[in-house]
């Protein structure tokens, strides 16, 4: 258990998978939905623009940028491959189809050029091997 202070009034709460506590939650997804409307109208704005606009806490549209619920980016910008410049699949990947299937072929090579040492067998007190030992049980 993972106790924390909530954010917004300040209580102890179990903090598991939540940024703030039980009671706050739903006053949390309200602002959530404020800021994403004021974002799919005017994209790009600023944190202080936002809390400006939508009279949420500059506090919580950070929190919301911090966990990955709201970003700041234009849906028209197009994200670039890393690698080639192409269009990429995803704002996360920053990756074209094209140099993923090249990575996933580099990244195979390079595990199929690491050997793994040869088995060795284990001996144990009186010289014999373990391997011994199990042939001699199997053959009695």
């Amino acid at each position: 258990m993972v106790l924390a202070s909530c954010p917004r009034c300040s209580g102890l709460f179990d903090r598991m998978n939540l940024p703030v506590c039980a009671e706050c939650e739903p006053e949390e997804e309200a602002d959530f939905d404020k800021v994403r409307a004021a974002l799919e109208k005017t994209p790009n704005q600023s944190a202080e623009e936002l809390a400006e606009s939508t009279g949420v806490s500059r506090e919580c549209i950070l929190r919301l940028l911090e966990q990955g619920r709201v970003r700041n980016v234009a849906p028209t910008e197009t994200v670039r491959c890393g690698r080639c410049g192409a269009p990429a699949i995803s704002l996360t990947k920053r990756l074209c189809e094209t140099c993923l299937q090249k990575l996933n072929i580099e990244l195979a090579q390079e595990q199929a050029k690491i050997k793994l040492p040869p088995k060795r067998s284990v001996t144990i007190l009186g010289g014999a091997s373990v391997r011994d030992i199990l042939d001699e049980k199997r053959n009695v």
